[in-house]
């Protein structure tokens, strides 16, 4: 099967859409078929059946990347006319479609949240008067009411948003979440559990939170820390992990030793066990990783109902609240640490997995445009 992958940047290194291609693509590729990815700029594949096509775009500003890489790759998609094309945004044309970042108009208005009452109805005006936001509602309204791919959606939540906000059939819609690697996230690293500990100055009675985070402000870091103020200092034990500038330091500062900055680490995989809970108040993720890979260490979750992962959340393994809601975090947190440590540990499907019901998706819209039942 001859398959087509557009995605800006077709490197590992920059995001989890840009990981999510390159591990598909290699996988695809593994298994036989002819991949091409139209790209932007590509990191280096040696594999023989992975063939690189970059396409000259507008650099600068963002909105006008997103616009000519959408209008250039749909002209070099339609000359590729024996292909499936996948995408994962920022384009125009495509057979199967899979928004990893959810539906951009359900982001922006639980994204809106975050924001001061007094200020939410100027912030949504000026935010919708961008050209960023133009460019991608224009780009999503074309591809719900007009292209009408095949969409593999990673949550339940993107699912019911696609159905919501586009009157789109479920017919249509195929349920993929996202896979982990799950020989690396596993319960069986608590035995790791002292030796984290002691790296971030935390003892074996401390009842630790742990907070993970790339953009602390749209994970809710400032909901976490009006209910850790609530709580009070002594409680309990917050641990951030990311990348923490000088306003996080500034205002984790104020709560004493209650608050670590721990910084970026490679090791999640011994750190989700040595906490005692994952909490992840965010504005809105289409499946968070964190939270599957929390779950897979056995760790309990606090998240928020605009968190595309709370599907898998239950009296066991978690407790789900309203964004921005301070009180009922507050609520949830001490509901944890006074509940009996029990293991949360689920199981996930690998990565190969997840690519492999991608892979039986991309096979039916080849036999349905074979036998003239679906198609461009």
């Amino acid at each position: 099967m001859r398959i087509c992958i557009a995605i800006e940047k077709f490197n590992p290194q920059v995001g989890g859409a840009e990981r999510y291609c390159w591990d598909l693509a290699h996988f695809l590729a593994g298994r036989g078929h002819d991949v091409k990815i139209v790209c932007m700029s590509a990191q280096d594949t040696s594999h023989d059946s992975i063939h690189i096509i970059r396409l000259t775009c507008i650099r600068f500003p963002q909105a006008l990347r997103h616009l000519s890489f959408a209008l250039l790759h749909r002209r070099m998609a339609r000359s590729l006319s024996d292909h499936i094309h996948f995408c994962v945004g920022n384009t125009c044309f495509m057979d199967v479609y899979q928004p990893h970042g959810g539906v951009h108009a359900a982001w922006f208005d639980r994204d809106s949240l975050r924001y001061d009452s007094h200020m939410l109805t100027a912030s949504r005006f000026f935010r919708r008067m961008s050209l960023k936001d133009m460019i991608q509602r224009s780009l999503e309204w074309w591809t719900f009411r007009v292209q009408r791919p095949r969409v593999i959606a990673i949550s339940d939540m993107v699912a019911q948003d696609i159905r919501d906000r586009f009157e789109y059939p479920s017919s249509l819609i195929t349920l993929i979440p996202n896979g982990i690697d799950t020989r690396r996230f596993t319960e069986h690293n608590s035995i790791y559990r002292s030796e984290i500990r002691d790296r971030y100055g935390l003892s074996e009675d401390d009842f630790v939170f742990l907070f993970v985070a790339q953009n602390f402000t749209l994970k809710g870091f400032d909901v976490l820390l009006e209910a850790a103020h609530k709580l009070g200092r002594g409680s309990c034990r917050i641990l951030l992990i990311g990348p923490a500038d000088a306003a996080v330091r500034r205002k984790a500062a104020l709560y004493g030793n209650s608050l670590v900055i721990g910084g970026r680490a490679s090791d999640m995989e011994k750190i989700y066990p040595a906490c005692d809970c994952l909490v992840h108040p965010t504005f809105y993720d289409a499946c968070s990783l964190v939270v599957l890979e929390s779950l897979a260490c056995g760790l309990p979750v606090i998240t928020t109902s605009v968190n595309g992962a709370s599907m898998y959340l239950n009296e066991r393994t978690g407790i789900v609240i309203p964004p921005g809601d301070s009180e009922r975090l507050e609520e949830a947190m001490l509901a944890m640490m006074g509940r009996k440590r029990t293991s949360a540990e689920m199981t996930f499907k690998n990565h190969d997995e997840v690519f492999s019901d991608v892979e039986d998706v991309l096979i039916q819209e080849e036999v349905r445009r074979s036998t003239g039942k679906g198609g461009q």
